[in-house]
């Protein structure tokens, strides 16, 4: 499960966030109301392994994180800059990155990811869900943020709450040299805007995994090892992906077959990112049309490109792919072309907030 806003947090605050123990009211504390152990992984990237001794006198965030999950993406400016801003101060990141596809449990595509994202911190491989279950945790992306003595401070799901969690951070630095300087909590980025005063947060396509929900024009006789031709009847209707020409589909994906096919969804919302994989490595161009159209440049998210024939995104990792940013809420048509067959389809996630011209500035 991904969430793009915090729906539980659950923080210490003592007056103006003074760190202070975990705070639950009646009933059992959690299993995290301590950092707990990262035993049980298969492997670290970025370092040796680490354990809550070694951790002792540090203030930790423990990340729970997922490298195809965009809620777990737009969180990561913010994780940078503080690793970045603190870590000598005795701050430290430890990420526990458990894998939704298997292909994002390969320890070769988690290194690419962490290289490609710029990710500094240790990084422990959860594919068993070991660490995940040990947590208690449900979702990507999921912040516990702990002090010097290993108690939890904070616990955050989802996106957002970026300048309370570093306010958190610098009174944990503080507590025990108060005339510590440190810098201004950092501003919020634009693609936050669901965090501004004024900002609109419209209802959107709910998120669409291609191994929980049905392709709508799915037919009895699909074969997961041959391609089964499809065609389209209808126009589809929102958050309903619909098939043209030869596809297969697998347990996790629907995956192109021979040159002429698209994959077709209709979707209410702002952004869109699709969780795509070059099947058999290589790489692979897929022609982007919404509403029949290519892609106005000002409505391109950050990974379409553009040449003479139009908006299209090269597919060469198996990742999230920025598709498009529109300039405004709305409805619209996506038609994703392969120009070739063995990619595929995994996931389709939406975000929908913006702040609406005229709107008070924070």
């Amino acid at each position: 499960m991904h969430l793009r806003v915090a729906l539980v947090t659950a923080a210490v605050a003592l007056a103006a966030f003074a760190p202070g123990p975990w705070q639950v009211g009646l009933g059992a504390e959690p299993a995290t109301s301590t950092i707990q152990s990262f035993s049980g992984g298969a492997g670290w990237l970025n370092g040796p392994p680490l354990d809550p001794a070694q951790l002792r006198g540090k203030i930790v965030l423990v990340d729970f994180w997922e490298y195809t999950c965009l809620n777990c993406l737009r969180t990561l400016p913010y994780l940078r800059e503080w690793y970045r801003r603190y870590r000598d101060d005795g701050f430290a990141i430890v990420g526990v990155h458990t894998p939704e596809f298997g292909f994002s449990g390969e320890r070769a595509n988690v290194a690419a990811a962490i290289e490609r994202l710029d990710i500094g911190w240790p990084v422990v491989l959860d594919d068993s869900y070991a660490i995940w279950k040990r947590y208690g945790n449900t979702v990507w992306p999921h912040e516990y943020l702990y002090d010097r003595n290993g108690r939890l401070v904070e616990s955050f799901e989802g996106e957002g709450g970026y300048q309370d969690t570093e306010t958190r951070i610098q009174a944990l630095l503080r507590s025990e040299q108060p005339s510590r300087k440190l810098p201004a909590v950092m501003a919020l980025l634009p693609q936050d805007s669901y965090d501004k005063a004024g900002a609109v947060c419209y209802p959107h396509t709910a998120e669409i995994l291609i191994r929980h929900r049905d392709i709508a024009n799915a037919t009895a006789q699909n074969d997961p090892a041959r391609d089964t031709n499809y065609s389209i009847g209808s126009p589809p209707r929102d958050g309903a992906i619909e098939l043209s020409g030869y596809w297969h589909l697998t347990r996790d994906a629907a995956v192109s077959g021979e040159s002429g096919g698209y994959l077709a969804l209709r979707y209410h919302a702002i952004q869109l990112v699709a969780v795509l994989k070059p099947e058999r490595g290589g790489s692979t161009r897929i022609a982007v049309m919404q509403d029949g159209k290519p892609v106005p440049k000002q409505d391109a998210g950050k990974d379409l490109r553009y040449d003479a024939s139009g908006s299209y995104v090269l597919v060469d990792a198996p990742r999230a792919y920025d598709l498009v940013m529109n300039s405004a809420y709305g409805s619209h048509e996506i038609e994703l072309s392969p120009h070739g067959d063995g990619v595929g389809f995994y996931d389709f996630a939406f975000e929908s907030c913006e702040i609406p011209q005229g709107a008070p500035p924070k």
